[in-house]
């Protein structure tokens, strides 16, 4: 028998690797049911923390970052028990047995050769949003811990780094969509870190945020001129980080943007069409004024770019068109014209335009112009269209989005969809008792739970105050409602502390209604949806209940 090459047995060994997933999740969930009848047991923790640790170290050896980086997170909460010599907590076991699911659909994802699931059908159609992969480089082990921690909470999975050439093995082996950097590394700097990273083809899309000790303006100039995309100072405010961290990631899940190009000349139309669907941008060119505002509504533009001298009517004249209509209030418009005197830059700023560009018009400046206001009319509507608190989106924009599905839905009525409604149970009693802060911690706890839960291509909104609205699409009602059961429990689980240390529990009601199209509009989904949550308060709250349509 022919002596098996290094490659076959490598082989082999995944193969054996991946097939051990049952008995390895039975030892799991055997070690946990342990650790949940005795929360003092030291040894049964320290024996869960070993098996998180095995696994850990083989996922990575085998190729599957993301089973390892899951086992990472149970060891690294075992261990933080151990350390402090505290009792395993409901909460602990609730984060644990997410873990354990999370793992069960990875070794399901591995099993059909599919190491790099994005969103994963539990059964009796549960959805869970796979982690985002952040890698995380610092040799201050508690600020590893810490951003360990903190991301988990916001569904990423944080890898870990403590020097600049442990750093590029990592982003050798995968690419992650998000990197924390320090700046000041034991074996070198981040910024060689960040330019590792920029210098494979697929680093450009990564969101890049480096930290500083030193609390020096330049570090900042320095991190961005690296690379970065934003740098904060220690002490780290964490909430500000998350937030920035969500932001940038956020860019890698749309459509290319669009750009409608108002130009007469078809030479330079084609020039500009063709610079800028090089950068992956979306063009479409209109040569008449004529069809400006048919072709402004049908291809709803990310950006405007206008020439100045039209026939008929002049750019400036479009420009002011356009701002005065609400819905275009934070869209760009750049003019692109061969008139560079003041007085044209003058009119360019009073017509409404964030930018003037002289033809001939160099393809880096045009592209590098678009891209910067692109970027920034993005924020300022993350801004107006999140709620600040929660990071969901807010009741005006949920509601824009569901009328579009609603039209959408016409056109495909035997498509599934499911709306549900959330409503925290007394909250007002938890504001009276522990205050407005513990609150709102009330609040970014659900949240952080039901991104965790759902789709990325679903809708989630903070419809008001302490009710909560998701959109399911292509989900059919029964699975919404075992999904909001799962989360039910999961969720009256999870320990709230107020600001005087006091803990709590608390629970929520749910309403859940199917979208029957094509004769349902949007405010008789919402309020079937409504009328079930009314329902499951008035038997006794802390349920699911199905609109009866």
């Amino acid at each position: 028998m022919p002596e098996l090459s290094w490659e076959e047995e490598f082989n082999t060994l995944v193969a054996e690797f991946v097939e051990s997933a049952e008995s390895r999740l039975r030892t799991f969930r055997s070690t946990l049911d342990r650790v949940e009848r005795a929360p003092d047991d030291a040894h049964a923790l320290q024996e869960l923390k070993r098996q998180f640790h095995r696994l850990a170290g083989t996922g990575i050896t085998f190729g599957f970052s993301e089973l390892s980086a899951f086992a990472a997170q149970g060891e690294e909460l075992c261990d933080e028990r151990l350390k402090a010599g505290a009792r395993t907590t409901a909460e602990d076991i609730v984060r644990y047995r997410l873990l354990l699911d999370a793992l069960e659909n990875g070794f399901a994802g591995a099993r059909t050769g599919l190491q790099h699931w994005r969103v994963s059908t539990l059964p009796h159609g549960e959805h869970v949003r796979d982690p985002i992969d952040v890698l995380i480089v610092d040799d201050d082990e508690g600020t590893q811990k810490r951003l360990v921690r903190v991301l988990a909470a916001e569904g990423m999975a944080g890898r870990r780094a403590a020097s600049v050439a442990a750093a590029r093995q990592a982003i050798d082996q995968q690419i992650p969509a998000g990197l924390i950097v320090e700046i000041t590394l034991p074996d070198g700097e981040g910024y060689q870190v960040v330019e590792h990273l920029r210098g494979k083809s697929a680093g450009e899309q990564t969101a890049v945020v480096m930290l500083s000790r030193l609390n020096a303006f330049l570090d900042q100039t320095e991190a961005i001129h690296a690379g970065a995309d934003a740098c904060f100072e220690k002490p780290i405010d964490w909430d500000a980080l998350v937030s920035k961290l969500h932001q940038l990631l956020d860019r890698e899940h749309h459509e290319p943007p669009r750009i409608l190009v108002v130009e007469d000349d078809e030479s330079q139309a084609l020039f500009v069409k063709a610079t800028l669907e090089q950068a992956d941008y979306d063009v479409k060119v209109c040569l008449t004024p004529r069809r400006f505002n048919e072709e402004l509504e049908q291809f709803r533009p990310d950006l405007l770019m206008l020439d100045v001298v039209l026939p008929d009517v002049n750019g400036y004249a479009l420009a002011r068109f356009v701002r005065q209509d609400v819905q275009y209030a934070t869209l760009p418009i750049i003019f692109l014209t061969a008139e560079g005197n003041q007085q044209a830059r003058i009119h360019s700023v009073e017509a409404g335009g964030d930018d003037h560009l002289v033809k001939p018009v160099h393809p880096a400046l045009l592209v590098s112009s678009v891209t910067a206001r692109l970027e920034r009319a993005r924020f300022l509507k993350m801004l107006l269209n999140r709620d600040g608190l929660t990071r969901l989106l807010t009741h005006s924009s949920f509601m824009e989005q569901a009328r579009a599905l609603v039209e959408r839905k016409r056109q495909d009525p035997e498509a599934p969809a499911a709306m549900v409604m959330i409503d925290i149970d007394h909250f007002k009693t938890i504001n009276d008792s522990y205050g407005h802060q513990a609150g709102d911690r009330v609040l970014k706890a659900l949240s952080a739970l039901l991104r965790r839960h759902v789709r990325r291509s679903d809708l989630i909104g903070r419809y008001g105050g302490e009710e909560f609205s998701i959109l399911l699409d292509s989900v059919h009602e029964n699975d919404a409602v075992r999904l909001m059961l799962r989360l039910l429990r999961e969720f009256a689980q999870i320990e709230h502390q107020a600001p005087d240390g006091t803990t709590f529990h608390t629970t929520f009601s749910v309403g859940v209604a199917r979208l029957n199209a094509p004769d349902m509009d949007l405010d008789g989904w919402v309020n079937a949806a409504d009328g079930a949550l009314y329902a499951a308060k008035k038997a006794g709250r802390n349920r699911v209940v199905k609109a009866a349509v």
